[in-house]
């Protein structure tokens, strides 16, 4: 188990390192709390001329995980991904105790919050600019292992279909329904390309920007858990998961995505379906958000009925 973090940085402390690693830019800046973080501590950094930086610390230090997520960041930039711009980083800990980076503040608001406020009009618009951006993040060529996707989805269905009996979410008839589902459809994995995928997209990781028009998309957040996979993976996750709460984007971001259906396609997906929903079960029972937990219990319950013997 990694060490929590259980004394973050003062504000004092932050605003002193943000001005030495910034060799001056971020001198006499303003530091509040973003309490809004939930793996990291994390600060707004406000400048004498107004403008707004992110300054992050991870809640569980982690060099090499930090070193993975600045490379990343700079194939982000590269390819133009819309994601907050990462400015000035520490891994050594010259300026402070704990690695951190300071990236762009970007002004709006994540999808979760602002759902409310965005109409149909809005959500039309949103969709087509959220598809537009997936589109560019999906054509990155990312490969963090040597490993085939096949072999590695092997693996994680597997384990997590385990682990799922360990957790009383699967019996021995239903984990052998799964096995078998999969089996079924294993082959459509073959030959599969890794590309850039986020890994995490709900709403929450969506940031929204009102404009004079309405609401626009602006950018993805929290690349934390971004990997080299499969793009349909994020895409089934979106459009099953995310997307049924604003139904309005769901035309637009399909047609602007441009994503088409062949049997291939058709059979990951369904691999992917059942996947999510029990990575999600261990996840979230290991991350203690219970809520989430139950989502993915029902779903799995309800996609198991569908598959019981009349």
């Amino acid at each position: 188990m990694q060490r929590i973090l259980t004394i973050p940085p003062s504000q004092d402390e932050v605003a002193q390192a943000a001005d030495e690693i910034s060799g001056g830019a971020l001198a006499r800046v303003t530091v509040e709390p973003w309490p809004r973080g939930r793996s990291h501590h994390a600060y707004v950094l406000t400048t004498p001329g107004e403008e707004k930086f992110l300054f992050k610390v991870h809640r569980r230090p982690h060099a090499g995980r930090m070193r993975r997520f600045l490379h990343l960041a700079e194939l982000l930039r590269s390819k133009q991904v819309p994601h907050p711009t990462v400015r000035w980083f520490d891994v050594e800990k010259r300026t402070l105790e704990v690695p951190y980076y300071i990236q762009d503040f970007i002004s709006g608001e994540d999808a979760a919050r602002s759902l409310g406020t965005v109409s149909f009009t809005d959500q039309h618009r949103v969709g087509a600019e959220l598809g537009q951006g997936l589109r560019t993040m999906h054509h990155v060529e990312y490969v963090d292992t040597p490993m085939p996707w096949s072999t590695e989805l092997d693996d994680r269905l597997r384990t997590r279909a385990a682990e799922c009996r360990f957790l009383d979410a699967l019996d021995q008839e239903s984990h052998a329904t799964v096995i078998a589902y999969y089996e079924e459809r294993r082959d459509a994995l073959e030959g599969v390309a890794r590309r850039l995928t986020h890994d995490d997209l709900n709403l929450a990781n969506l940031l929204l920007q009102r404009r004079d028009d309405g609401w626009h998309f602006v950018a993805f957040l929290d690349f934390e858990r971004a990997r080299g996979r499969d793009p349909l993976l994020d895409l089934v996750r979106l459009e099953s998961w995310t997307l049924p709460a604003c139904p309005a984007m769901v035309a637009p971001f399909k047609d602007a995505y441009a994503h088409f259906e062949d049997d291939q396609s058709r059979r990951r997906s369904e691999i992917y379906e059942v996947y999510l929903l029990l990575a999600g079960i261990v996840w979230y029972r290991q991350n203690e958000l219970p809520e989430r937990e139950r989502f993915c219990r029902e779903r799995l319950h309800a996609w198991l009925a569908g598959r019981a013997t009349p």
